[in-house]
């Protein structure tokens, strides 16, 4: 019989970095590789990523990555893993090309062992037999899936909402998942992130609505930032577009690559789109209510790319904001960018053009509400749940909502885990390990230009030291025959204090003074010329000396040059 283990390295009590283990006897299924941005706190960092010991611990077992959606923050963790664990991965084609292009982007590339995946479809994985399913969600193609064991199916909700449309790249495959549930659910995994809000998600996460008074009134022309991983907005655009018989216009080439990839587009936008796409040279030749400007980007690139424009900080003449012009902020931040969102906002008011911007609670994001929920659980009637995805009080959220359906759900066998908290399912019933001797690595391993983990604690608390309290770099060139200061000594601060400020020049003057004290006193001593030790007591005193005067903690960095 089956020995089934179910675990997260990332992406509970958390946004982002989802990172999930099916094991199935010797076979480990991973589902997501994900990362989360980074906050204030760690300065200079690109992402943050799931600690992936166990999976180097275990490589052998992998038997396949499953991405379920092809969006950088579900599968940006797995270049940097592949290389230390490799299996197959499974996507769709769409998927594909955007795990590539990450992957280029940020040097990562690999020989990857992609198998594309159509849906439905069933293939089988190391003696599994998986069953995938469309779900809709923001990227075309995302899709949910089921193993099927002795004990029962285990279902992967992915991420989804319930909503019925012509369109078969957004679909929530209901006839599917309604086979699937003619067979035994052991387990549930589903997302959480939107759980704790009512109703269905749609029509809530539809764009549309707050487009249709501007295309109907604005007077001149309409400029759209999108984010560049949410298809389904981008599809709305290009809808109402030709609705209006707008012409539309990509303000760079990064925005115009999202429409080139056309394994998204609706059956019949192949023939209508392309009328409508002109050039930025061909702008002059359209009427300004007749014209259509979109910019897409990732979140701050893309918020830093609009602020930027607003400040007419570009060289495309003709795209210049006038009064007529009507911008619309159609990318709502999350967590770690509303400041940057907010300053956005700023900017483009100063343009003296017609703005409108969305936010979080105007439009939804593409996850289950809790009647999308309550309609995935009332098909499958699971024998055990795992609320995954989110923060604590969405995972509980979720647990609730499957609590009070009555469906034989309860606190024995509805599962709230931490990371790296192991379920395990038999014939004889589900439990939590709680054994220590069994526990598992889980953390952040944070990722920037230097690598992969290369970036700890001290690196990140002088980058923080360096932002809030600046630098100050002394130097001197110095002589070991006559051991004395030949040059200098220089001493440069940046951030920390500026000269008209009344304590500058006095903290300037002791900071050197002091620096030239140690430095004489160490060439009269030293026999070693060991220039580390004295740079290492001079960082150390001229630290003391400025928090004890104004209270800061800046970088002190002292450099001394021996000439002979």
């Amino acid at each position: 019989m089956e020995n089934i283990k179910v675990l997260a390295l990332g992406g509970l009590d958390e946004e982002g970095k989802g990172l999930y283990c099916i094991e199935i006897n010797d076979n480990i299924y991973v589902i997501n590789a994900g990362f989360k941005y980074p906050n204030k706190f760690t300065p200079g960092i690109d992402f943050i990523i799931a600690d992936y010991t166990y999976l180097k611990e275990n490589k052998e077992k992998i038997k396949a990555y499953i991405l379920p959606r092809g969006k950088k923050n579900n599968f940006g963790a797995l270049p940097y893993i592949y290389k230390e664990c490799p299996a197959p991965i499974y996507c769709t084609k769409l998927t594909k090309i955007f795990f590539l292009e990450f992957a280029t982007y940020y040097k990562q590339m690999s020989d990857f062992d992609i198998h594309l995946i159509t849906l439905p479809s069933k293939v089988m994985i190391s003696g599994y037999q998986f069953e995938f399913f469309s779900t809709c969600s923001s990227v075309p193609y995302s899709f949910g899936f089921s193993i099927k064991t002795e004990l029962g199916n285990i279902v992967y909700s992915g991420d989804f909402i319930v909503e019925y449309n012509n369109s078969q790249y957004f679909n929530f495959d209901l006839n599917t998942i309604g086979k699937i549930a003619e067979r035994h659910t052991l387990l549930l995994m589903c997302e959480s992130v939107n759980a704790s809000k009512h109703g269905y998600c749609s029509p809530n996460n539809r764009l549309y609505p707050h487009l249709l008074q501007f295309f109907e009134n604005a007077p001149g022309r309409i400029f759209i930032a999108l984010d560049d991983d949410n298809f389904y907005h981008f599809e709305e655009v290009f809808r109402i577009c030709y609705e209006f018989n707008k012409k539309i216009c990509f303000y760079d080439e990064y925005s115009k690559k999202i429409y080139d990839l056309k394994d998204y587009r609706t059956n019949n936008e192949e023939e209508i789109i392309p009328n409508k796409i002109i050039s930025i040279e061909d702008i002059l030749r359209v009427k300004e209510n007749e014209l259509v400007v979109i910019m897409a980007g990732q979140k701050e690139e893309l918020y830093d790319k609009v602020s930027l424009f607003a400040n007419n900080e570009h060289e495309i003449r003709q795209l210049r904001l006038q009064p007529n012009d009507t911008f619309i902020l159609a990318c709502p931040p999350n967590d770690s960018n509303e400041v940057i969102f907010t300053t956005t906002i700023d900017e483009i008011y100063r343009s003296g053009c017609h703005v409108n911007y969305l936010t979080n609670r105007q439009i939804a994001t593409m996850h289950a509400y809790e009647e999308d929920i309550k309609m995935l659980l009332s098909l499958l009637k699971p024998e055990y749940y795992f609320s995954i995805e989110g923060y604590y009080v969405n995972l509980l959220a979720n647990a609730k909502i499957a609590f009070d359906m009555h469906l034989n759900l309860s606190h024995k066998n509805i599962f709230l885990l931490d990371n790296g908290q192991t379920l395990k399912i038999n014939e004889k019933g589900a439990e939590v390990d709680f054994n220590n001797d069994n526990h598992i690595k889980v953390g952040d391993v944070m990722i920037d230009g230097i690598g992969v983990g290369d970036v700890v604690n001290e690196i990140i608390n002088d980058r923080t030291r360096l932002s809030e309290d600046g630098v100050i770099v002394l130097g001197c060139g110095a002589s070991r025959a006559k051991r004395c200061i030949a040059y200098g000594p220089d001493v440069q601060m940046r951030g920390f204090l500026f000269l008209k400020d009344k304590d500058a020049d006095l903290i300037l003057k002791e900071v050197t003074k002091l620096f030239i004290e140690g430095v004489s006193n160490w060439l009269m001593e030293t026999k070693d010329f060991d220039t580390s030790k004295i740079e290492f007591r001079l960082n150390e005193a001229i630290t003391k000396f400025i928090f004890k005067e104004n209270g800061r903690d800046p970088v002190i960095k002292a450099n001394i040059i021996l000439l002979d």
